[in-house]
């Protein structure tokens, strides 16, 4: 088996992870918390990107608007997450930040040169990774200052998110020059991504697991 075999059947795994984690959250979705039934949500949501963007790199050879739409979605999503579920302050400006970005995500995608991949020049998955990332540290020094804090069995899942997209930043950096490199350096740097992507959708499975047995059923009728 090759590098590029081994690479094609990695991308194989992110689906299955996916299906794992939205089974347990549709099976346990009464028993879940409103926090992790988002995070169910955003597994839903990634499969279905996931799929779209297989079928659109197969009819257009060019998924790459998917990329934006699913970084507008993804931003609002987390910053449900944490507004009304995570944080227990407003913080005005991190709100007017996510607002901005969300904005600016919607500017590229109206903007963009579908079937131009080599003017690819979108940076709205970093923006939308950077604002997560000041999301997740906000509620991490938050969780500080509050050692009682009735939100602290959130630190965990709070943590995985803050490193997952921090690695995720790192990768998304350089996109721009990635996409457009022709060595094969590109493969090498891309192989750690899904990796990471796996083990992160593998922990939110486990996180789903863990919040569905352990909460009490709620009543029927």
């Amino acid at each position: 088996m090759t590098f590029y075999d081994f690479i094609d059947y990695l991308t194989y795994l992110s689906p299955a992870a996916l299906l794992l984690g939205i089974s347990l959250g549709l099976w346990l979705f009464r028993r879940l918390d409103d926090a992790h039934k988002i995070v169910t949500l955003y597994l839903v949501i990634s499969l279905m990107t996931d799929l779209l963007m297989r079928l659109f790199a197969y009819l257009y050879n060019n998924n790459l608007v998917l990329i934006l739409i699913f970084s507008l979605i993804e931003l609002l999503l987390f910053a449900v997450l944490y507004f009304r579920l995570l944080l227990e302050k407003r913080y005005p400006v991190l709100l007017i930040l996510v607002i901005i970005g969300a904005l600016f995500i919607g500017w590229e995608l109206l903007n963009l040169k579908f079937f131009s991949i080599p003017q690819f020049q979108s940076y709205s998955k970093v923006v939308d990774t950077l604002l997560v990332v000041l999301l997740s540290i906000t509620f991490f020094f938050e969780c500080l200052r509050k050692e009682k804090s009735a939100r602290w069995h959130f630190f965990r899942l709070n943590a995985v998110i803050l490193g997952f997209f921090s690695l995720s930043l790192i990768f998304f950096l350089p996109i721009n020059f990635l996409i457009n490199e022709k060595s094969d350096f590109k493969y090498y740097f891309w192989i750690g991504l899904p990796i990471a992507t796996i083990a992160f959708y593998l922990f939110l499975t486990r996180e789903i697991w863990k919040n569905g047995t352990t909460r009490k059923r709620l009543p029927s009728g």
